[in-house]
Formats: C-alpha cells, sequence, structure tokens
C-alpha cells in the first residue's frame, strides 16, 4: 500500500541526485513542520489523538545498503488507545520499528510522506477523521 501512493507522486524526485544519509531519523524541525500540516488535515483532526512514527524515505539504490533520503519523510499514524498505543511520536531505535503490526487499517491507521524541500504532505484517506 505505502509503495503505491508513493510511486507517481515522487517519481520525479528520484531521477535527479539524492541527497542520503545513514540516519533514517529525520530533524525535530522537519517533523514539527509536518505535524504543523497534519493536525487538522481532514483526516487526522486532531493529532494529539494519534502516535506518530516518522523516517527518511530509503532510496532506491543498488549501490548504497540502506541508505536514506534526506529529502522525503515517510510516516505511519496510528490512533492511540490509551492502553497499547500512546499519544506523540513513537521512540524508534530502528528503522523498522516505524511499521504498524497488526493489520491495522483506516481510519485507526494512516501512512503518507512528507517532501521537505517543497512542503508536501502527501495523505489521502477514505473518510474525514471522526471527531
Amino acid at each position: 500500500m505505502i509503495g503505491r501512493w508513493l510511486a507517481a507522486p515522487l517519481a520525479g524526485l528520484f531521477l535527479g541526485g539524492c541527497n542520503s544519509s545513514s540516519d533514517f531519523r529525520p530533524e525535530d524541525v522537519e517533523v514539527a513542520k509536518l505535524e504543523r500540516q497534519l493536525d487538522g488535515h481532514r483526516c487526522v483532526g486532531d493529532l494529539k489523538k494519534w502516535q506518530g512514527a516518522y523516517v527518511r524515505k530509503t532510496l532506491l539504490s543498488d549501490e548504497k545498503p540502506r541508505a536514506f533520503d534526506r529529502r522525503m519523510i515517510e510516516f505511519t499514524l496510528q490512533r492511540a488507545d490509551g492502553k497499547d498505543v500512546s499519544t506523540g511520536r513513537k521512540t524508534m531505535r530502528r528503522y523498522e520499528d516505524w511499521e504498524i503490526k497488526g493489520g491495522c487499517s483506516e481510519p485507526d491507521c494512516l501512512y503518507g510522506g512528507y517532501v521537505i524541500p517543497t512542503n508536501e504532505l502527501i495523505l489521502e484517506c477514505e473518510k474525514p477523521a471522526p471527531s
């Protein structure tokens, strides 16, 4: 599912030279800009009701193992339930920790992207977030 929504809008982004990093975590200031766009978005509603996990987009390259594109953030949002899922930013030790386990789907889980240089949020949903 994640690959489908990123393929078309980002095809041109990967044709130029990529600025890569070995660190999968975006800068706090980059995540803060993204979160400002997410808060109040029709798919999200109040961001304080969600747990967010943010990582740099993996470069599509056979040359470098696990290289990351500093121009793109991928994210997951999982609706907080007060038990297993807490609100705020998810703490991650490994790149793989950003993924949501267990087959969670909309409206309780959302997947999206953010293009840092253009400040473009890529997020679609079937229905607006419940109030």
